[in-house]
C-alpha cells in the first residue's frame, strides 16, 4: 500500500515479471481517508503493520474536524464513536492514521512504524485509547555529509505500538 500513485505503478510494474503465486500486491490508498482504507478490509485482520515513515509523510497535512453532520459512511466507525460521544472532534493525522487502523486489527496486532520524530505518537489521546507505544528506539542515520566536523547527529526512531 502506497500514498504515491508512481509508487504503486513502478511496484505493480516490478512484480509484473515475477510468478503470480509470489508477486506483491500493490495498492494505492490515503490512510486518511475512510473511503480508502476500506479496500484493506477483504485482507483483515492484520497482526502487523509495517509504516516506512507514513506517519511521517501525513503529520505536516492538515488537522481534520468531523463533526455529527459529516458524510457518516465515509468516517471510520472508531471515530463515529468518538463523535457520537464527544461531539465535533479535531483529529490530527497521525491519529487518524491509526484510529483508521483499528478496524483493520485485534487486539495485540504490531504496529512498527519507522519516524524522523522522537515525538511521532506523543499526546494524541484517542490513538492511546487503542493502541499503547511499547518501544521507542533511537538510531542513529547517516548524516549525509563527508565531512561534518560539528555537524549535529541525526537520528531515526523505530516505534513499536501493541493494539489495546
Amino acid at each position: 500500500m502506497d500514498f504515491s500513485l508512481e509508487a504503486v505503478r513502478l511496484g505493480q510494474k516490478a512484480e509484473d515479471a515475477k510468478d503470480v503465486t509470489r508477486a506483491m500486491l500493490w495498492l494505492h490508498a490515503d490512510l486518511r481517508s475512510w473511503s480508502d482504507v476500506t479496500c484493506l478490509v477483504p485482507f483483515a485482520p492484520f497482526d502487523v503493520i509495517m509504516d516506512k515513515s507514513t506517519c511521517d509523510a501525513i503529520a505536516t497535512s492538515e488537522n481534520q474536524v468531523f463533526t455529527s453532520s459529516s458524510e457518516r459512511s465515509s468516517i471510520c466507525p472508531v471515530v463515529l464513536e468518538i463523535i457520537d460521544k464527544a461531539g465535533p472532534t479535531e483529529l490530527s493525522p497521525v491519529e487518524l492514521l491509526g484510529l483508521n487502523l483499528v478496524p483493520l486489527t485485534r487486539k495485540g496486532t504490531r504496529w512498527v512504524a519507522l519516524s524522523y520524530s522522537s515525538t511521532r505518537f506523543d499526546s494524541l489521546a484517542y490513538l492511546e485509547s487503542h493502541w499503547e507505544v511499547v518501544s521507542r528506539s533511537k538510531m542513529s542515520a547517516p548524516s549525509g555529509l563527508q565531512s561534518a566536523a560539528h555537524a549535529p547527529e541525526v537520528y531515526h526512531w523505530l516505534y513499536v505500538l501493541s493494539r489495546k
